[in-house]
């Protein structure tokens, strides 16, 4: 199951209206436990799932901002769990992204896009992500990679800022996609083992 993280809502110091944002998340364990990305739920006062039409309060448990991961607990018992890749992806492997990129904007159903493995270290040769060229939108963020063995192989982090590239070497780059390595995904899930349980 691939909880959409649509609902949630920035930190605010007084009562005004804030903007609200969207993300993806999926479930490691049949107690409630989702992960995702920091930056989907980072500064946020309040982060809900929508889960079978449901919208459900989540707790964050912990957050890596370094590796961009979180844990969250939803009080839900998900009718499917993913399990998470011992090794990490190939170069050219053939890969699967889902999740709820644009939200609701589109529709509320789960999208997926497919792809391969370009390369096996993210910006700046950071070998605890990879690249690929499946294609990302806004609210893809924290959805998992997903191989043909239906295991998860990485979390989708985001695009490669185009900008920063583009003052920095002079070309800007297409379809380079940024993920993070199961290996990283359960080191974090290791380190936050005490807080599962």
């Amino acid at each position: 199951m691939i909880p959409d993280l649509a609902n949630t809502e920035p930190k605010s110091e007084n009562s005004k209206i804030v903007p609200a944002a969207s993300g993806t998340g999926f479930f490691v364990s049949k107690s409630g436990h989702i992960v995702t990305n920091n930056h989907v739920i980072e500064e946020c006062d309040i982060v809900k799932t929508n889960f079978n039409g449901n919208f459900i309060g989540v707790r964050i448990l912990s957050s890596d901002r370094i590796n961009d991961l979180a844990i969250l607990k939803a009080e839900v018992v998900p009718k499917q769990v993913y399990s998470v890749s011992d090794d990490d992806v190939s170069l050219l492997e053939d890969i699967i992204i889902a999740g709820y990129p644009l939200g609701k904007k589109v529709s509320a159903a789960i999208k997926t896009s497919k792809g391969s493995v370009t390369a096996l270290a993210g910006y700046g040769d950071n070998y605890s992500e990879f690249q690929t060229d499946a294609a990302l939108n806004q609210g893809n963020s924290g959805g998992p990679i997903i191989n043909k063995f239906g295991k998860i192989v990485g979390i989708v982090a985001g695009k490669i800022d185009k900008d920063k590239i583009m003052k920095k070497q002079g070309f800007i780059p297409e379809d380079i996609n940024i993920a993070i390595n199961s290996s990283t995904i359960l080191s974090f899930l290791d380190l936050s083992q005490k807080k599962i349980k």
